[in-house]
């Protein structure tokens, strides 16, 4: 009780500092999912009398392992234009070293949440999960306006073709457990959790997904939700995939496959910086005009698309129509 109590504090202490202060705020969301880790570890230990990350080596595991996960969902983005990115700081290197922190939260807590499973059924052939998987992405990728929902599903019969190959342990992928909806319906409140640490971040998203742009809770689409429902499964069979991997990348061969999860992971941060940033924070705005700052602190636009719209309108604008429909509501 002590542990959960203590991540609820660190949750707290994070969402209310960063109202005094930008430069917690920046840096709010890593703030906050450390307090949701240690919550979620002391939920998993009063539950089973042990966490399921009990060593380092899990810790470190599981956390490189997330990183490499959500990159590819990045990549995808880079496509896809579903989410962009505010407030990213003016150095590469720290913004790549903040997406990595970032991302290095999001297996652990689903290993956390996760309840027991056991295998129930045969395996598939992988064969065939690997090319539902592959053609999931080739859809997503090649009808982006379309086929959007497949890049919340693809990497589900990936994980489970991959488990496939190798010798099964502890965890069972979802398809062997035969338990959807049980881990499915965790995707729920985890993603409640995550869209709302991302509410009016200084350093955070926004969303335009293609006919959702309204009604949202938080800056997530309501409809979005649903997506964590297939988010949670793959994320499990990710897992699992982990769980079969780690006999195999122990010594140098661990420090060799940390290695280039962080390499893939800098490439992708660079070429998310190009194409799916739309401002860095902090910023100077010492001569710029008060109502462009007042603008940009509303939208989270970038003090040139601000100064832009202050002096021809919206209509100076040449981004993507969707994030102009979005700053316009904001900025009202």
């Amino acid at each position: 009780m002590v542990e959960i109590a203590f991540g609820v504090l660190v949750i707290a202490a994070a969402a209310v500092a960063s109202r005094f202060s930008q430069a917690i705020d920046l840096v709010r969301f890593p703030l906050a999912w450390a307090g949701v880790l240690i919550a979620l570890d002391g939920l998993a230990r009063l539950r089973r009398g042990k966490s399921p990350l009990a060593r380092p080596a899990d810790w470190i595991a599981c956390c490189v392992a997330s990183v490499l996960f959500w990159d590819v969902f990045e990549l995808v983005d880079l496509r896809l234009k579903n989410w962009w990115y505010t407030g990213v700081s003016p150095n590469a290197l720290a913004g790549a070293a903040f997406g990595a922190v970032s991302f290095a939260t999001v297996l652990p807590a689903v290993r956390l949440l996760l309840p027991d499973l056991a295998p129930q059924r045969a395996r598939i052939h992988p064969a065939v999960l690997g090319a539902i998987g592959a053609l999931m992405l080739v859809l997503a990728l090649v009808f982006p306006r379309y086929a959007f929902p497949l890049a919340w599903l693809f990497l589900w019969p990936l994980c489970e073709a991959a488990a496939a190959l190798l010798p099964p342990r502890a965890l069972p992928t979802p398809l062997e457990a035969g338990v959807f909806w049980r881990i499915a319906l965790l995707g729920i409140p985890l993603g409640l959790v995550w869209e709302s640490l991302n509410w009016r971040c200084e350093r955070g998203w926004v969303y335009t997904v293609p006919f959702f742009e309204h009604p949202k809770l938080f800056e997530m689409p309501l409809p979005g939700y649903l997506g964590y429902l297939p988010f949670l499964l793959e994320a499990t069979a990710a897992l699992a995939l982990l769980d079969r991997l780690r006999p195999f990348l122990t010594g140098l061969k661990g420090a060799a496959a940390i290695a280039a999860v962080l390499l893939v992971h800098f490439g992708a941060d660079e070429l998310a910086r190009r194409q799916t940033v739309v401002s860095t924070a902090p910023y100077d705005a010492r001569g710029v005009p008060p109502e462009v700052v007042e603008l940009e602190r509303r939208t989270h636009m970038g003090l040139a698309r601000a100064q832009k719209v202050a002096e021809s309108g919206w209509g100076a604008l040449s981004d993507d129509p969707a994030l102009v429909r979005l700053w316009i509501e904001k900025a009202r």
